[in-house]
C-alpha cells in the first residue's frame, strides 16, 4: 500500500460551485463521398464474399454434375438408329423396319437454303457461337420468372443435340446443368456441319417421321437435296412441336410457322427479299399421298426371320437392305380376295349389331371439334375432302343414347385401334409438348385419335346413325363433314342372332347408333354419299400363292386385317387339311405299282378297326352316299372318304407320310387311319409348297421369301436362290395331277373351270366345317386358301372348301392370270397315254369310242373292251387293286 495515500487528506475550505462543463461541439456529418465510399466498401465486401460462394457453388455444381456424364467422343462415330427397307419383286419399298423411321442423309448433300432454314428457324448465330446462346438464356430465364408468360427456352441447336443424344428430354435444373457443360465439350470435339448433320437427322418430324430425309419423302414425295425454299422453311419450322405443327396434322399453325422461318431467313441475310416474299403467300402443296401398304402378314413374317437371324437391334436399327419375292400387284390381288371372300362368309353368318350407341347432345359436342380439325387439316394433293372415321368412340365408354338398344355382342370382335397405330390420326405425344403447354384433355385426345380419312368409293369406316326413315327404307349416318345414306335393299343381308331377317330399315338401324359403313358412291356435295352396312368378319381365313418355276412366294395373306390380328395364319397356325390332303395318299398308292388311275375301289360303309389306334370307326362320306365300286379318279373327283380309308389300309399310313414328307409337309402327321380324312395338322405355307411339288413333277424346293439381305454398307449377308430336287417320281406326280384335273373339270371344284385353262386342285372340308380348304395349281401359279374360326367353332353345316376357300383361290387366279397364255401340263417320261373305254376301263379299240388316259409304264390295260352291247364282267381291278 502506499503510505502517502493513506494519509488523510486536511479539510478543506468550503468553495463557490463550479459551472457545469459546456457540451462537446457536434461532430462534423460525413461528406458525400466518405458515405458513398463506406457503401461501396459494404458493397465490394459483400460481392467478394458472394463471388467466393458462387465460384465456390459452380465449382461444386460443376463438380457434382460433371461426375458421369457421357463422353461427347462417341458423337464422332455416332450412327442414328436407321430404317431396315424391304424391297419387293418389282423394285418397290415394300416394307421398314424401324424403332425411328430414318434414313440418314449427308449436309453436304444438301443446297445452302435447306440448311440456311434450319438456322433460321433454330439458331440463326450457329456458326459464331461456342455452343451456348448467354444473351438467349439470360432473357428466357426473365421471362421464366414473369407470371403467367408462356415459358420458352433458348436452346441453340448444340444444346439440342446434346439433349437428344447424350441426355434426356427430362425437365429439370440437373438436366439443364449438365446440358450447360456438356455443349461446349461437343462444340470442341465436333465441327459445326458435324454437329448440324447430327441434328438434321436425329429430329422428330411428326407422323412417325425421323431425320430429315424421311420427312421430305413422306410430306413431299422428293428426297431432302430436292426440296423448295418453301418446303425447306415447313420442315425446318416443324422440330419445334412436331405432333401439333406439322403439315398434315394443322395446315394453318405449319403455314404460320413456315412464315416465320421464311421471315428469319431475310432478317438474317440467309436468302435475298426477292426470294423468300413469294413464298410468304405460297400454299403448302403436299405430295399426293402414297398408295396403301400391302403385304402386312408377309412384311411381319420377314421381321421375324430377319430377328431370328440377325437379332432385334441389327433389324430395327442397323439400315439392313433386304430383297424378297413378294410381287405387290399379286399380293394386292391375294388380299382382295380374302377380304371378299370372308365378308360373304360372314355375311352367311348374319350381322352382328352395331358398335356401341353414343348420346347425341355429346356426339354433337365431339362432332364441332372434329370438324375443327377437318378445317385445319392438311390436304395431299387428289384428296377431295376428308371425312372422319368415328371407330376411336366406340370403344371409348361414351354415353349411350337414351333410347338405344346397348346390343352388348354387338362388340365382339372389334380392337381398340391408338392414335398412333390409325393413320389420319393426330399424333398424341405429351413428352414432346412445349414446356409449359398443358397436356391434352381427355376429350382433346379422343378427338384427336379419330382417323380423319380422305372421301373415295370403297372407304370403310365408323358412322354415327341421325336418322331412319321406315317410309324410304334409308338410314343416314353422320361421318363429319359429309352424310351417307343407306338404302335398305342393301343390307336385307343383315339378319340378327335370334331374329330373322329384316322387314325393314328400323331392323337394322337406330338413332344413335356406331356403325361401319362402306362408301358405293361418293357424290360430289351438298349430295349425299351413297353407302351400304359394313362389317368387320369374325371368320378368318388366308391365300398363299408360290411361282413354281423359282419358289418364291409371291403373296401371302395370314388373316382378313394384320392391323387389328398380327398373327399370322399362313405360317403360325396348324390346321386339318381335310380331303385336300389325299392327293399324296393317292399319289402314294399309284407309286406303289399297286394301283392305276382306273384301279376299282369299293366305296361302301364298312366298321374299321385301327390297328394303330385300335378304335373301331365307320368313315362316312361328306354328302352321307355311298356308291359302289368306283376307279381313282372318280373316287378323287367325288372325294369318297371310303375309298381314301381303303387306299391307306393298303399302303400303311407310314408310307402315305413319307410321300407327304417328300412333297414339302414337315409338320408331324397321326401314323393311323384317320389320315385319311386329312386328320394331321399343316400350315399353309406346307400345303402350297407341296402342291407346287406335284405341280413341279416331284421336284421339290424349299419356299423362298427372302431372296438377298445385305448390311448398311452394301455388303452381302445371305442370298438364295432356287435349288430344286427330285423327292417323287415325275411320273407318279403327274398322274396326281391328272387325277385333280378331273376335281375341277367335274368333281367338287367346277367352278375354276372359268379360267380357261388347265388346272388341277382338291378341296377339303373337315369335321364340323371347321377347316375349309382348296388347294391347286396351272402351270404358272400355286395357291392354297383356308378358311374357319380361330378357336375352331365350326362354319356350319352349308360352308365347304368349295363354297367358302375356293372363292377366294378363283377370286385370285383371275386377277393373276391376266395376259398370260394357257399352258398344258408337261408330261414328264415314264407316262404313256392310251385310249380307254371309260365304262369298262380297258383298251378301247376300234369297236368303241374312247378317251386318253396316262398310266405309268407298265400298268396301262392290256385287254381291249368287248364290243357295245356285249357284257364282260370280268374282276379287271379288283377292290385290293392288285389286278391290271
Amino acid at each position: 500500500m502506499n503510505p502517502a495515500r493513506a494519509m488523510p487528506n486536511p479539510p478543506e475550505a468550503p468553495a463557490t460551485p463550479e459551472p457545469p462543463p459546456a457540451a462537446p461541439p457536434p461532430s462534423a456529418k460525413p461528406g458525400l463521398g466518405a458515405r458513398i465510399w463506406k457503401w461501396t466498401k459494404r458493397l465490394l465486401i459483400l460481392g467478394a464474399v458472394g463471388l467466393v460462394l458462387a465460384v465456390a457453388v459452380g465449382v461444386g455444381a460443376y463438380q457434382y454434375f460433371s461426375r458421369d456424364l457421357p463422353s461427347v467422343e462417341a458423337l464422332r462415330t455416332y450412327q442414328p438408329p436407321q430404317v431396315t427397307k424391304v424391297t419387293c419383286a418389282d423394285g418397290s419399298i415394300c416394307a421398314e423396319f424401324y424403332l425411328e423411321r430414318r434414313t440418314l442423309v449427308r449436309i453436304e448433300e444438301l443446297p445452302k437454303h435447306v440448311r440456311d432454314s434450319f438456322l433460321a428457324a433454330e439458331d440463326a448465330d450457329f456458326y459464331n457461337h461456342e455452343g451456348l446462346d448467354f444473351f438467349g438464356i439470360t432473357r428466357a430465364a426473365i421471362k421464366n420468372l414473369i407470371p403467367g408468360s408462356r415459358k420458352s427456352g433458348a436452346s441453340t441447336i448444340t444444346q439440342q443435340v446434346v439433349k437428344n443424344l447424350l441426355l434426356t428430354p427430362e425437365r429439370s435444373l440437373g438436366r439443364k446443368i449438365r446440358e450447360w457443360i456438356l455443349t461446349p465439350r461437343v462444340e470442341e470435339a465436333l465441327t459445326k456441319d458435324q454437329i448440324l448433320n447430327l441434328y438434321i437427322n436425329q429430329i422428330y418430324y411428326g407422323q412417325r417421321r425421323y431425320g430429315l430425309e424421311e420427312a421430305a419423302l413422306y410430306y413431299f414425295g422428293k428426297h431432302a437435296k430436292d426440296l423448295s425454299i418453301g418446303e425447306a422453311a415447313v420442315l425446318a419450322g416443324t422440330p419445334q412441336s412436331p405432333h401439333r405443327i406439322n403439315p398434315e396434322t394443322n395446315i394453318v399453325r405449319a403455314k404460320n410457322r413456315q412464315r416465320y422461318v421464311l421471315t428469319q431467313l431475310m432478317q438474317h441475310g440467309f436468302l435475298p427479299k426477292e426470294q423468300v416474299e413469294p413464298e410468304l403467300e405460297k400454299p403448302i402443296v403436299l405430295a399426293p399421298r402414297p398408295p396403301p401398304p400391302v403385304g402386312g402378314y408377309y412384311a411381319e413374317e420377314i421381321r421375324r426371320t430377319l430377328i431370328e437371324r440377325y437379332g432385334e437391334k441389327m433389324v430395327l436399327e442397323g439400315g439392313l437392305r433386304v430383297e424378297i419375292a413378294m410381287v405387290p400387284k399379286l399380293q394386292a390381288a391375294a388380299e382382295d380376295a380374302v377380304r371378299n371372300g370372308l365378308e360373304a362368309v360372314d355375311r352367311r353368318q348374319g350381322y352382328r349389331g352395331p358398335l356401341s350407341t353414343v348420346d347425341g347432345g355429346q356426339f354433337d359436342r365431339i362432332k364441332g371439334l372434329i370438324a375443327h380439325r377437318i378445317d385445319e387439316a392438311g390436304r395431299r394433293q387428289k384428296d377431295a375432302e376428308y371425312v372422319a372415321d368415328l371407330a376411336p368412340l366406340a370403344t371409348a365408354g361414351l354415353e349411350p343414347a337414351a333410347k338405344a338398344d346397348p346390343k352388348p355382342e354387338a362388340k365382339a370382335g372389334t380392337v381398340p385401334v391408338t392414335a398412333i397405330e390409325q393413320e389420319g390420326a393426330e399424333e398424341q405425344r405429351p413428352e414432346l409438348n412445349p414446356e409449359g403447354e398443358a397436356p391434352p384433355s381427355a376429350e382433346e385426345s379422343l378427338v384427336g385419335s379419330v382417323p380423319l380419312r380422305p372421301l373415295k368409293e370403297g372407304l370403310r369406316l365408323t358412322g354415327f346413325v341421325t336418322a331412319v326413315d321406315e317410309k324410304k327404307g334409308i338410314a343416314k349416318v353422320d361421318l363429319v363433314g359429309r352424310t351417307a345414306e343407306v338404302s335398305f335393299s342393301t343390307v336385307k343381308w343383315a339378319r340378327q342372332k335370334g331374329k330373322g331377317s329384316p322387314s325393314n330399315i328400323a331392323d337394322v338401324f337406330q338413332v344413335g347408333e356406331l356403325v361401319r359403313v362402306r362408301i358405293t358412291k361418293a357424290l360430289p356435295a351438298p349430295a349425299s354419299v351413297e353407302a351400304t352396312l359394313d362389317q368387320i368378319p369374325l371368320v378368318q381365313g388366308g391365300l398363299v400363292v408360290i411361282n413354281p418355276a423359282n419358289r418364291n412366294v409371291v403373296a401371302m395373306v395370314g388373316g382378313y386385317d394384320f392391323e387389328r390380328s398380327s398373327f399370322n395364319r399362313a405360317t403360325q397356325a396348324k390346321r386339318q387339311p381335310g380331303s385336300s390332303f389325299k392327293p399324296f395318299i393317292y399319289a402314294a398308292a399309284m407309286g406303289s405299282g399297286r394301283f392305276t388311275p382306273l384301279s376299282t375301289v369299293n366305296d361302301a360303309p364298312e366298321a374299321i378297326r385301327d390297328p394303330y389306334t385300335g378304335k373301331q370307326w365307320k368313315p362316312k362320306n361328306f354328302d352321307g352316299r355311298f356308291d359302289g365300286p368306283m376307279t381313282l379318279r372318280q373316287a378323287l373327283t367325288k372325294s369318297k372318304n371310303t375309298v381314301s380309308v381303303r387306299l391307306i389300309e393298303a399302303i400303311t399310313p407310314a408310307t402315305a407320310i413319307d410321300y407327304a414328307r417328300r412333297a414339302g409337309i414337315h409338320s408331324a402327321l397321326p401314323e393311323n387311319l384317320t389320315l385319311a380324312l386329312g386328320t394331321g395338322e399343316v400350315t399353309m405355307l406346307e400345303a402350297v409348297n407341296a402342291y407346287s411339288t406335284l405341280q413341279a413333277n416331284g421336284r421339290y424346293g424349299e419356299p423362298l421369301l427372302v431372296l438377298r439381305v445385305r448390311d448398311a454398307s452394301g455388303k452381302v449377308l445371305e442370298e438364295h436362290a432356287p435349288a430344286f430336287e427330285e423327292t417323287l417320281p415325275p411320273a407318279v406326280a403327274y398322274l396326281t395331277t391328272t387325277l385333280m384335273r378331273s376335281v375341277v373339270e367335274e368333281g367338287t371344284a367346277t367352278a375354276v373351270r372359268e379360267l380357261n385353262r388347265p388346272a388341277a386342285g382338291k378341296t377339303g372340308t373337315t369335321n364340323e366345317s371347321k377347316d375349309t380348304w382348296f388347294s391347286g395349281y396351272t402351270m404358272d401359279w400355286v395357291a392354297s386358301a383356308w378358311v374357319g374360326f380361330d378357336d375352331n367353332s365350326p362354319l356350319g353345316s352349308s360352308e365347304t372348301g368349295g363354297r367358302a376357300a375356293l372363292p377366294m383361290w378363283l377370286d385370285f387366279m383371275r386377277v393373276a392370270h391376266q395376259g398370260l397364255p394357257a399352258r398344258e401340263f408337261e408330261v414328264p417320261p415314264g407316262i404313256v397315254q392310251v385310249r380307254i373305254d371309260p365304262e369298262t376301263g380297258l383298251l378301247a379299240g376300234n369297236s368303241r369310242p374312247g378317251r386318253l388316259e396316262p398310266f405309268l409304264e407298265g400298268t396301262a390295260p392290256t385287254a381291249e373292251a368287248p364290243p357295245m352291247g356285249q357284257v364282260d364282267t370280268s374282276t379287271f381291278f379288283l377292290e385290293d387293286g392288285k389286278g391290271r
